[in-house]
Parts: structure tokens; C-alpha cells; sequence
């Protein structure tokens, strides 16, 4: 099972601004693929990542969330305030290297959680979404997966560039 990563996100150092810390985070994705023993020999199937899940730029006053969807929205709760910066879903794309498969159902099983981190200082991310939701159908031998997730920001979370990894598993039906 090859595991692959995403490229790599450039992100701007936080700065203090006015009692709330302004963090820069972004979650470099790992794709873990796998082809199960019971799939037809022909399968071959293959996970280009084409983009890591940025959350942006943010200040946390308090304890809050920021969330991106797998359409690339961002949102803020609780003590959490988003700044002018870009955020995205990862991004990979999903393939089957033989046309003759361009119909086959693909599942997606993405993980309860995962974190990143900035030296040792960590948040938690949960909520892991998809689109297409739960799989899809490789239409032409390929389908574009994108992946999304809630970032938790602790009470004076400090600013930083943070980074990690999430493993998915892909496996046709």
C-alpha cells in the first residue's frame, strides 16, 4: 500500500495582533490507498494528491473551531475569528489505470480524527468530510476527491505554522 503526500503548503509565520493570536495552519494530507485482496485483478487503482487542506489564516480570542468544507468554505465558532487569507479542501484525484474499469464504485473511509502541530504545541482535527460523500464512481477512469475537516483551537492557542498528516483508505467495491 504506498502512501502518498500531498505538496506542500506555503504559509505565512502568525503575529500577535491586539491580545488574539494570529495563527497559520495548514494540515499537509497523506493519502493512504489500498487495493483489498478480494478486488478484481484488474483493478488498479491509483490516489494522486493534488493539494493539501489549508485552514488560513485566523485569531483565537478563545477557545473556537475553523472548519473547511470539501467545496473549499471556511467558517469560525466560538472565540475564533478568520482574517483575509486563503483556505482549501485537500484534493486528490482518484484513478483506475485501465479504461476498461471507467465504472467502478470506489469507498472512501476517512478517520475520526487526526492532529497537526507547530513544535509542541497541537490542535485536533475531527469531522472529516468528503465530496463526492463516502466514494464515487470513477466516470471516465478518474474522479476528483475532496476532503475537508473542523480544526479545534484551544484558549490561547499559540501562533505558528502548523502541519501533519490524516490517512484515508480507498478501496473499490
Amino acid at each position: 500500500m504506498p502512501a502518498m503526500s500531498s505538496p506542500p503548503l506555503n504559509t505565512t509565520d502568525a503575529r500577535r495582533r491586539g491580545g488574539a493570536s494570529a495563527v497559520a495552519p495548514a494540515l499537509l494530507a497523506t493519502v493512504l490507498a489500498a487495493a483489498l485482496a478480494a478486488l478484481p485483478a484488474r483493478a488498479q487503482l491509483s490516489a494522486a494528491p493534488a493539494a493539501g487542506l489549508a485552514f488560513g489564516r485566523f485569531a483565537a480570542s478563545a477557545a473556537g473551531s475553523v472548519s473547511v468544507d470539501p467545496h473549499g468554505n471556511r467558517a469560525a465558532g466560538g472565540g475564533v475569528l478568520l482574517l483575509p487569507s486563503a483556505a482549501a479542501p485537500a484534493r486528490f484525484t482518484i484513478s483506475d489505470n485501465k479504461p476498461a474499469n471507467a465504472s467502478l464504485v470506489y469507498i472512501v473511509s476517512l478517520p475520526a480524527g487526526a492532529s497537526i502541530s507547530a513544535g509542541a504545541d497541537s490542535m485536533a482535527l475531527t469531522g472529516f468530510t468528503s465530496a463526492p460523500a463516502g466514494g464515487g464512481v470513477l466516470t471516465g477512469g478518474s474522479q476528483v476527491l475532496s476532503i475537508g475537516a473542523t480544526l479545534h483551537v484551544g484558549a490561547g492557542q499559540r501562533a505558528g505554522n502548523y502541519s501533519g498528516t490524516f490517512h484515508i483508505t480507498i478501496e473499490y467495491q
